[in-house]
């Protein structure tokens, strides 16, 4: 398993994650981009690509697939193995997850996974690697009324709070009186990294863990457990 789970930044802000991400790649075969949980019509999907270029260009990738809602379908006549990784964009969750499952992709990345495609998930691509959408409720509309809200739990069955910034506690405190969750704070300069073995935060923040009312920081290159 090689799986990353960003809270949501870029650039500078994601330098650790990205070089890592891009190290496990077999740069022969294309990248797939996944950005559809992104409002496609103030983000077109070319510049999305783009976007996504100013990054891994610079770290050696040279080819790139990128599939929007229509697309996913084919993910039932190919394998994974196609691709040398697959990376899924932010945007709003419950959109997202809602065209993966009524497509198949769903499918297509769980198989993706047991056969150590290296995954990148960013914000709303994090949270559906995480143990469920829960979290999303109180950022992101769930348009599509989608009523299973379980992740692929690839985290160590702990929920995703990502772009977390400290203004944002009083939000999270609020979460944490409805839900009984167990929770990672992420910043948009980390993230973690499900090597198969262990689940590491990477980067270049602290994040904070919140587990069954105890609260800890996990430092980055630190387990979490």
């Amino acid at each position: 398993m090689k799986v990353i789970l960003s809270g949501g930044g870029s650039g500078e802000q994601t330098t650790e994650l990205d070089t890592l991400f891009a190290s496990l790649l077999n740069k022969s075969k294309s990248l797939l981009y996944i950005p559809l949980a992104i409002d496609n019509i103030k983000h077109p999907y070319p510049d999305c690509l783009k976007w996504l270029k100013s990054t891994f260009d610079n770290l050696g990738v040279t080819k790139y697939e990128v599939w929007a809602e229509q697309d996913l379908y084919k993910s039932k006549e190919i394998s994974p193995e196609k691709f040398s990784g697959i990376y899924i964009g932010g945007g709003n969750t419950f959109y997202l997850m809602h065209q993966l499952k009524k497509s198949g992709f769903w499918n297509f990345l769980i198989k993706a996974i047991e056969k150590d495609i290296p995954i990148y998930g960013g914000s709303a691509g994090a949270n559906i690697l995480s143990k469920s959408l829960r979290t999303a409720k109180y950022y992101d509309k769930n348009w599509n009324q989608l009523k299973n809200l379980n992740g692929a739990n690839l985290c160590k069955g702990y929920d995703l709070i990502c772009h977390y910034k400290e203004e944002g506690r009083e939000k999270v405190n609020k979460i944490l009186s409805l839900e009984k969750l167990k929770l990672v704070l992420l910043t948009e300069r980390s993230g973690l990294y499900n090597n198969g073995e262990k689940v590491v935060l990477i980067g270049k923040d602290p994040s904070t863990v919140i587990n069954k009312n105890k609260e800890f920081i996990l430092n980055p290159g630190e387990e979490l457990h």
